[in-house]
């Protein structure tokens, strides 16, 4: 028996034939025990009228490829592929409550439960159709991520407008769609594992995923607190402390110390430890103090971790899936280049990436051969944007850089005379018909090796002759190359790889400016990824800056985004009333001080005329107050002359910093320093340049004071920074 569909198709009619073994195998995964053809036929029918006659191009494409069967339902109410999905996404520990997904299951759920009751058929058919919905939903949460590529391309065009330079961004889709997944759970196969394999195996996505789910956790717990003040120096005192070591015990920076300085507001050796492997992870250099930049990535909210880390796993879904045993990773907002044989790291060195208007763009391909001694071919919109500027002062600018001109890009074609060329005609947008070449040197750009994997996006890795850079923590310096710190060692590992690469012939011609080209026998695959958050080789989970604000773009329109408005207005909310509370309380408390001093004063100084009652009381306290030099009491103070002392009184205690008073308070740091110190620090902004300020303030300066013992620690952890 067989059913049959007739469809029209370019004015001539097609027959389908769906034949009943097929229909049968469709439905060995759904747990029926037997097959109702009569309700299989009606709903078939049914399901392809309503997506052949509504706006449903998602679920017509679903339905086409399991040929219009219903999946969701049967007779009997609802299948056993329907539990499935919903214990599925109900047991998914990503999805958390705020979430979309989460919401519709249940209410999915309460439809399907309802219209099993009921036993009606147009009812079973809405909860089919809002099972598949649901399927779609999960599927491209699971399959494909959250991000919006589509708008995300239309904002690269707009920036190739705006910086005249390429911006790049490959993707590959993932090798399964959510059709062809649902094809295969029909036929028995079981959904999470189907779910499970179409997760990517590459760039450390498993172990990202582990990540999320602490952070999660880590949010139920309720997060951490946000903290401000002046920098925290080691071995100081500070309200904060706790707070910080409370949030690295969380995020596992902090082990190893006892309970018993969880209470301490003394920045201890230990803590130290916390903040060097916290600030390593954030991207930020090895430091023990606790500065601006620190506390910055501290009041990163653990919702935009999660989001963050949701990003980077959406990013991965997309990026190349086949992995090889040898093959070059580089990680644009990281900075690094990773050499990989398996799962052995067999090299790392630091990387000089694009400018944010010229960015590195984020693709897959194969390093194919070698070129010592390089001529640098200069781009036009180099050119156009940098180089003619300088040339229409000076034609012969760039000639002792040992650029030259030349009329086609062959090497040993004939120079042309800077100054023959009228360079002002060139302005804008014209084609320049000349072409600069830098020829090989340790002064060339690319310096002295080219590693070259040909592309759409003309980009390279090369040598430079500007090493000082490669020290810097932010490495965003070039045009879209991307300049290494190790490029013989880069040449060494490849020829372990590739006999034919002679490490000691090449060596030796690097002594000369002699061009040669080397093709790989083996070729090497190269992934230029985009990462603002991964985890590394040490299984630390690492956070870098979004340098060209990619992350901020695709975060807009992100449907799993938690750090929502909404989320901040309620623990906006919830410091507002412990704030408010509190200021309420001490408001009363100062009324009812401030009520009883007047009691006081009516009682015991009653006024003799009315100037005295318009006189301020705080004039009088002024006047009564010890610590205001000796007057003459004959002469009558106004409120002016009580300001001026005042004045004069601070500036004779800025230009004596020797003076100290006797008692002492705690400074917001926590330690005790007499008042007049504290004062002088505070008003040492207002003092005139040539002032001397005290050697304590001169000890304040920690980018001199660890410089040394930071940079010794930079070049330890290679595989940071």
């Amino acid at each position: 028996m067989k059913k049959l569909f007739v469809s029209f198709l370019m004015g001539g009619v097609v027959l389908l034939y769906t034949p009943v073994e097929t229909r049968a195998d469709i439905f060995g995964g759904l747990g029926s025990n037997a097959i109702d053809t009569s309700f299989v036929d009606r709903a078939s029918s049914e399901i392809e009228k309503r997506v052949t006659k509504g706006d449903a191009r998602d679920l017509a494409r679903l339905y086409r490829k399991i040929y219009y069967m219903p999946v969701w339902t049967d007779r009997n109410g609802y299948t056993d592929l329907a539990v499935s999905l919903i214990k599925l996404i109900k047991k998914d520990p990503t999805i958390v409550p705020d979430m979309e997904i989460y919401r519709s299951a249940a209410s999915v759920r309460n439809m399907l439960v309802n219209a099993s009751r009921s036993g009606d058929f147009r009812k079973k058919m809405d909860a089919e159709f809002a099972m598949s919905r649901l399927y779609l939903a999960y599927a491209r949460y699971r399959i494909y991520g959250g991000i919006d590529w589509k708008s995300f391309d239309a904002y690269r065009k707009e920036l190739e407008k705006k910086y005249d330079a390429r911006v790049g961004w490959d993707r590959y889709a993932p090798p399964i769609s959510p059709e062809t997944l649902l094809l295969r759970a029909t036929k028995g196969e079981e959904l999470k594992t189907l779910f499970e394999k179409a997760e990517p195996r590459r760039f450390g996505y498993a172990k990202l995923k582990r990540y999320l789910l602490k952070y999660i956790d880590i949010r139920k717990r309720g997060g951490w607190q946000r903290v401000s003040g002046r920098s925290i120096k080691p071995g100081a005192k500070s309200s904060e402390i706790p707070l910080i070591r409370r949030h690295l015990e969380m995020t596992g920076d902090l082990r190893g110390c006892g309970e018993s300085a969880s209470d301490s507001e003394v920045y201890d050796k230990c803590l130290q430890k916390a903040v060097r492997r916290f600030r390593l992870r954030n991207g930020l250099k090895a430091s023990s103090t606790i500065d601006k930049a620190t506390k910055k990535a501290l009041n990163v909210s653990v919702e935009e971790k999660i989001d963050k880390i949701r990003l980077n796993l959406d990013r991965i879904k997309w990026l190349w899936r086949k992995e090889e045993r040898v093959r070059i990773e580089l990680n644009i907002p990281s900075f690094r280049l990773y050499f990989r044989d398996g799962d052995i790291l067999v090299n790392t060195m630091r990387v000089i990436t694009g400018k944010p208007n010229h960015p590195t763009p984020s693709f897959h391909d194969r390093m194919e051969y070698i070129v010592v001694n390089p001529y640098w071919k200069i781009p036009e919109s180099i050119v156009k944007q940098e180089m003619i500027k300088h040339l229409l002062k000076n034609p012969y600018y760039y000639r002792r850089q040992g650029k030259t001109l030349h009329k086609t890009w062959s090497e040993d074609s004939p120079e042309v005379d800077p100054g023959s060329v009228n360079w002002a005609k060139y302005r804008g947008k014209k084609h320049i018909p000349y072409y600069f070449m830098q020829a090989p040197g340790y002064k060339n750009a690319l310096g002295k090796i080219k590693f070259v994997f040909p592309n759409h996006f003309s980009v390279y890795i090369h040598d430079t002759p500007t090493k000082k850079l490669f020290f810097r923590s932010q490495r965003a310096f070039s045009h879209g190359c991307m300049r290494i710190q190790k490029p013989r060692e880069l040449l060494k590992t490849l020829s372990l790889y590739n006999e034919n690469i002679d490490v000691e012939s090449i060596m030796e011609r690097l002594t000369t400016r002699n061009k040669k080209t080397i093709v790989l026998r083996n070729k090497i695959p190269v992934d230029i990824t985009y990462l603002t958050a991964f985890v590394d080789d040490y299984g630390y989970l690492n956070f870098r800056g979004d340098i060209y604000g990619y992350d901020a773009f695709q975060m807009r329109n992100y449907p799993y985004a938690l750090h929502r408005v909404h989320n901040r207005e309620k623990s906006g909310d919830r410091a507002k009333t412990k704030d408010t509370k509190r200021r309420e309380s001490g408001r009363k408390k100062s009324a009812e001080k401030s009520a009883s001093s007047t009691k006081r004063v009516k009682k015991d100084h009653k006024p003799s005329s009315a100037k005295s009652k318009s006189t301020p009381k705080k004039s009088e306290k002024s006047l009564k107050s010890p610590a205001v030099p000796a007057q003459n009491p004959t002469k009558k103070i106004s409120r002016p002359a009580v300001k001026e002392v005042k004045k004069t009184d601070a500036k004779e205690r800025r230009q004596k910093p020797e003076a100290k008073s006797g008692s002492t308070r705690k400074n917001p740091d926590g330690d005790k320093t007499p008042k007049s110190t504290e004062i002088r620090k505070r008003d040492t902004k207002s003092v005139d340049k040539g002032a001397v300020s005290s050697p304590k303030e001169k000890s304040h300066t920690p980018e001199k004071r660890e410089k040394g013992k930071g940079s010794k620690e930079y070049d330890i952890i290679e595989i940071y920074l």
